[in-house]
């Protein structure tokens, strides 16, 4: 599994990068290949290697995340990301995931197939305005697709059985943070997690948003799997739908599309998925939304597109409504986005 040996750690920078993968044996030392840093995110360095007919990205976790606040978070993720890409591999489409090129465990690395030109940024395209709710049914099926392969797959039961990577990734920096930040809310926050973390249904994504979601004619392709787990189902669907809903709390104007696609994300998602799947899933994503909301403004990952206090407080109240109120649908959930908006335009 693991490629090369090194006798110390190294920590990979645009600096090294050339010497590190020639060294590895990925990169011919003669040839020519052109490496850039991609996105510089928060948890991993992350670079893309073009070389003549040939194109690769390789991660390696960071030892400490790029934030503010103190996020621990085991540099083991980028073993669960790998295993997760391979498994999804065979169990997805052809095209769903990319492949992986090679892994060096002793340096927290791994290298992966480039996403084929022709697609775009599902996320880029929803902050742009450029809203096709196709892309949000080709979405809830992809998750359908998913959760009903793995949640009967021994090695999704036994490979990401160790929830801690989830913990560290999402239940602290997201649910628990967020719980400190609002100590009225904090009962119902817990009971939440305390729900979640006890559901054992299948194999959860963990970050299945339109930030890690390429999109195709008529396919897309799926990224970062770091915090997957065996777990609650659940918490896939309000994650992606918490990346519909905030952008139309941000962009008023355009709520109606937004709205639009995170309905047929979800009617779509609900269709597809397997009776065995489906009991309690609409009331645990509504639950598991209201407490994503939130702690997009308050936790330690912060919605980075708001960043006025009016807005902010938009998607708090709305929080807040689904946290406290009576068990909603998510057609009413999604009404209540649409009122919330609409009154704060009012103010």
């Amino acid at each position: 599994m693991g490629g090369g040996q090194s006798e110390a750690m190294i920590e990979i920078s645009p600096e090294n990068a050339r010497d590190y993968l020639v060294s590895r044996g990925q990169i011919p030392a003669d040839g020519e290949a052109r490496i850039e840093p991609l996105g510089w995110g928060i948890s991993n360095v992350v670079m893309k290697v073009e070389l003549p007919g040939d194109c690769f990205v390789f991660k390696q976790s960071l030892p400490k995340l790029r934030v503010k606040d103190d996020w621990p978070f085991d540099r083991s993720r980028i073993f669960v990301e790998r295993d997760c890409m391979r498994l999804l591999g065979e169990l997805l489409p052809p095209g769903s995931v990319p492949s992986v090129r090679f892994s060096d465990d002793e340096n927290f690395t791994f290298g992966m197939s480039c996403a084929p030109e022709g697609g775009v940024l599902w996320e880029q395209a929803l902050l742009e305005g450029q809203i096709d709710p196709v892309t949000a049914e080709h979405a809830g099926n992809l998750l359908a697709q998913m959760h009903n392969r793995a949640a009967s797959d021994a090695r999704a039961q036994t490979r990401f059985a160790d929830p801690t990577v989830f913990l560290q990734g999402r239940v602290d920096p997201y649910h628990r943070t967020t719980a400190k930040a609002h100590p009225d809310l904090a009962p119902l926050i817990a009971a939440e997690v305390e729900r979640m973390l006890r559901t054992r249904r299948t194999l959860v994504h963990g970050d299945y948003s339109p930030k890690n979601i390429f999109a195709y004619p008529g396919h897309l392709l799926l990224l970062d799997f770091e915090v997957a787990h065996y777990g609650d189902p659940a918490f896939d669907t309000a994650f992606c739908l918490n990346h519909l809903l905030l952008p139309a709390v941000r962009f008023p104007e355009r709520r109606a599309r937004y709205l639009e696609s995170a309905q047929r994300l979800w009617r779509t998602y609900s269709s597809h998925l397997d009776a065995a799947l489906s009991e309690g899933i609409e009331a645990h994503t509504v639950r598991e939304l209201g407490c994503l909301l939130l702690a997009r403004i308050d936790g330690k990952s912060k919605i980075p597109y708001i960043t006025e206090e009016p807005t902010k407080e938009v998607a708090r109240r709305i929080a807040r409504e689904i946290l406290t109120g009576e068990e909603m649908s998510l057609p009413a959930v999604f009404d209540l986005v649409e009122r919330r908006i609409a009154e704060a335009e009012q103010e």
